[in-house]
């Protein structure tokens, strides 16, 4: 994982394209709470199973609404975008606490190889484009924390 998040830009980047990518998957005619919650799950079934995937997919149900919430309230909030970075920085957060010791290890791994291998692999660009790996989540954090205040996301 080459890329330095700890730049400005390359957060600034990272996280519009992120929510953008949210956008684009609004305007799907599949596009719902539901769906979202599956489809995001479904992006990496192996890491997630039986025992913890309804707090799984209620966690994922929880982000979309956050995230379309903030979509809708853009324009009108002077285009503060914080609501949906909290949103994708504190799902991250609150599925490594769901997930348990040997999910959460598969899921650090798979993150990884999936960012190093995402302009080869269109699985692993998905992946990618939805999740975190934990060094950008630690940036993200960082960037954040820096912007607005420690303790912001909590």
């Amino acid at each position: 994982m080459n890329v330095d998040y700890q730049d400005i830009n390359v957060f600034e980047v990272d996280y519009i394209y992120r929510i953008q990518t949210f956008e684009k998957y609004l305007a799907d005619s599949n596009a719902s709470q539901e769906h979202y919650a599956h489809y995001k799950a479904g992006l990496i079934p192996d890491i997630f199973y039986g025992h913890n995937m309804p707090e799984v997919l209620n966690l994922f149900r929880k982000q979309f609404l956050e995230i379309k919430s903030g979509l809708e309230r853009y324009e009108m909030d002077n285009n503060n975008d914080f609501p949906m970075l909290k949103s994708i920085v504190n799902t991250e957060r609150d599925l490594r606490k769901i997930l348990d010791d040997s999910q959460l290890k598969d899921y650090t791994a798979l993150l990884e190889r999936c960012f190093d291998s995402q302009k080869l692999d269109a699985k692993a660009a998905s992946v990618s484009r939805f999740y975190l790996a934990t060094p950008i989540l630690k940036s993200y954090i960082f960037q954040i924390e820096k912007i607005f205040g420690k303790g912001i996301l909590d």
